[in-house]
This record gives C-alpha cells, sequence and structure tokens, in this order.
C-alpha cells in the first residue's frame, strides 16, 4: 500500500492523470483522464492526443466486468502476477466487486 497515491501509478486504483507521448513531435503531456473531455491539444503543437490517451478496455481480472480505465490489479489480478480471472463457482468469472472498476467508456463516441 503506497503513502501517497501518485495520479499517474494505477497500481492500486485507476490512473487520475496519464502521460503521453505527441504522435506528430515526440513531446511528453499529462492528460486528465477524471475530467476527461474531447479535445485535448499537445502542449507543444497542438495535435489532438484523444485517441493516443484512451486506455483499451479490459476484462476486470477482480470482478470479471469490463474496465474502461484499468488499474494493475484490473489487468493482472489481486496478486499482481498475470492469472486468470478467479471463477465465481458458476462458471462466471469474478469473486468480488470492484469498487474501482470505470463502468463506462471515458469518451462517448
Amino acid at each position: 500500500m503506497c503513502w501517497s497515491c501518485n495520479p499517474l501509478c494505477g497500481g492500486c486504483r485507476p490512473p487520475r492523470k496519464r502521460a503521453v507521448a505527441c504522435p506528430e513531435c515526440g513531446a511528453f503531456n499529462v492528460v486528465d483522464l477524471e475530467h476527461f473531455h474531447e479535445g485535448n491539444p499537445c502542449s507543444r503543437c497542438g495535435a489532438d492526443l484523444t485517441a493516443a490517451v484512451l486506455p483499451a478496455p479490459v476484462t476486470c481480472r477482480v470482478c470479471g466486468e469490463a474496465c474502461y480505465n484499468p488499474c494493475r490489479k484490473g489487468r493482472e489480478g489481486a496478486g499482481g502476477k498475470e492469472a486468470a480471472a478467479p471463477d465465481a463457482g458458476n462458471g462466471a468469472p469474478g469473486v468480488r466487486p470492484c469498487r474501482m472498476r470505470v463502468g463506462k467508456p471515458l469518451l462517448d463516441s
């Protein structure tokens, strides 16, 4: 457990900010995912970084549901290792609800 939360980490909860390199000029930009909106321009050249910032949705390994801004526990499981989602006994993955899961896309298309 961390002493203070780094908004870029994403270890135990979804990252609040994401650092990306601009595909046009290569400058690093930090985009706020909590207050995400369409049109995130690069600070140097003004290119739109929306496609580079959006994380790919994954199936959470904690609860077995789709997550649109996954944390490390959701990608690797609660033990920190790459593992299959636990089985709830009825054939459905997941053993407990995930309180950190982002259940809707960050940007509605």
